[in-house]
């Protein structure tokens, strides 16, 4: 008899914990207190803000232009090439001269120029003054044919003469390898302007244009022909000199006689008789 109370009791036992944890899971404990229980101290600040994203990358630089403007000249920052020792330009460099092509019909005031073809020292000076002289040609050909008119264009070659660098060394040689584009004529407009003091802004009242023309250079001759011309002008100087030299004697000695007759006593005058008047023919 004990022992079954003790297996109901047990039973019993398991019957309860199955309960409280049937309402641990799924049901609900309500509060029993009869107070708010209050929670002291200070509660701690709030987190920081996160950080701003970092600026974006500042956008690169841009390239600088081949080809400006800039002191009567178009400058270009590379080198026109050619096929070695000969006027043909080589393909790498049509770009290049597609931008001068835009800058110069860009810019109508620009009237005339001169493009020119240098050398350097290296090898037969006359050699490099024909290249450089037809290279000159060669560039001038490519701006006409893509569309810059023949009239606002001079070409010449001017050889080794006219160096930018030292020519004893690689370097400087491939420096005074080059071809310019100097500005000779072009158009200047000068304004005349008022400022509102009521806007600030600018009123043109007056414009000028004119015509700016810079004397074009001309080509050195060869060695011979030079020569030729310092003899010519130098006979010719002294020519001048020696024809000068006999003028002066010549005017000289006319004044010396000149003071000579006026030293001379005058003579004095020889009076002529009275002539007696025939008879008149009847």
């Amino acid at each position: 008899m004990k022992f079954g109370m003790q297996k109901k009791y047990i039973a019993q036992l398991v019957l309860l914990c199955g309960a409280v944890v049937i309402s641990g899971c799924g049901g609900t404990v309500a509060f029993q207190g009869k107070q708010a229980l209050s929670v002291t101290g200070t509660p701690p600040p709030p987190p920081p803000p996160p950080p701003p994203p970092p600026p974006p990358p500042p956008p690169p630089p841009a390239p600088p232009p081949r080809v400006e403007i800039r002191d009567n000249k178009i400058e270009i920052h590379e080198k026109i090439q050619f096929a070695v020792n000969k006027a043909t330009i080589l393909e790498a460099s049509f770009g290049l001269l597609d931008d001068i092509v835009k800058v110069i019909k860009d810019n109508p005031y620009v009237k005339k120029v001169a493009i020119e073809g240098h050398a350097s020292a290296e090898g037969d000076k006359k050699l490099n003054l024909k290249l450089s002289d037809d290279r000159a040609k060669s560039v001038m050909k490519y701006l006409v044919d893509h569309g810059v008119e023949k009239e606002r264009l001079t070409a010449k070659g001017f050889g080794s003469t006219k160096p930018i660098a030292d020519n004893d060394t690689e370097e400087g040689r491939e420096k005074n390898r080059r071809v310019e584009f100097n500005i000779v004529e072009q158009d200047v407009t000068q304004k005349k302007v008022e400022i509102d003091p009521t806007t600030g802004k600018e009123k043109v009242i007056e414009e000028k244009k004119s015509t700016e023309k810079k004397e074009d250079v001309a080509a050195p001759a060869d060695e011979a022909d030079k020569k030729a011309a310092d003899k010519k002008a130098a006979d010719k100087k002294a020519a001048d000199k020696k024809a000068d030299k006999a003028e002066k004697k010549a005017a000289d000695k006319k004044a010396d006689e000149k003071k000579a007759d006026e030293k001379k006593p005058a003579k004095p005058e020889m009076l002529k008789p009275p002539t007696t008047p025939g008879p008149s023919a009847k």
